[in-house]
């Protein structure tokens, strides 16, 4: 089995993106094509993931969503950002803490993440409360409309936290409004 890279719950469904050898419209890091606006911040936040409509058409009508950047502020221990989005820009409401750390996660953590294209691996149904064990300490109730999770990968040749934080599955969670086009994006940890 291909590791997953990026999970999305919506509607019932969990569906795993995972490496892909050819181009995707949907990719995990690389450069951050979205202007970005809203809360001045003293270190640039990271462009995590890109999901697309065309991959994962219910993104889309009739909310016109065409894609979903995901951000966040890894240079800022704890942090917790949210965030507007349209086609091309990002708005960021808060990023708090607001200031990053020297060496947080640690010395010469990446300014860009790995650059790999994504594509659907395995789509199943499922609860919320069963979705709940795929990463500790989410919220009892469903928080979002889609709610994604980017576990720390093995295999992408760069540690998202350290080896102790990568050990101890501190993993990123990104509740995402579509109809307002938010996303509220934080990590949690067992």
């Amino acid at each position: 089995m291909r590791e997953e890279l990026v999970v999305v719950f919506h509607g019932g469904h969990v569906t795993s993106l995972v490496r892909s050898d050819a181009h995707s419209s949907s990719t995990y890091g690389g450069p951050l094509e979205h202007k970005t606006s809203g809360q001045s911040l003293q270190r640039p936040v990271h462009h995590v993931a890109h999901l697309s409509v065309a991959q994962l058409p219910f993104l889309g009508a009739p909310r016109y969503v065409v894609d979903l950047p995901l951000v966040y502020g890894l240079y800022y221990e704890a942090s917790n950002i949210k965030y507007t989005f349209g086609h091309g820009s990002i708005s960021i409401e808060s990023l708090l803490p607001n200031r990053p750390l020297d060496g947080w996660p640690y010395e010469g953590y990446p300014s860009m993440l790995p650059y790999v294209p994504l594509e659907v691996g395995e789509v199943s149904e499922a609860s919320w409360s069963i979705f709940l064990s795929r990463a500790p300490n989410l919220p009892e109730e469903q928080p979002s409309e889609v709610v994604i999770l980017v576990p720390p990968p093995a295999t992408l040749g760069f540690s998202m936290w350290g080896e102790a934080g990568d050990a101890e599955g501190v993993t990123l969670v990104f509740e995402c409004s579509l109809e307002s086009k938010r996303v509220v994006a934080y990590n949690v940890c067992g």
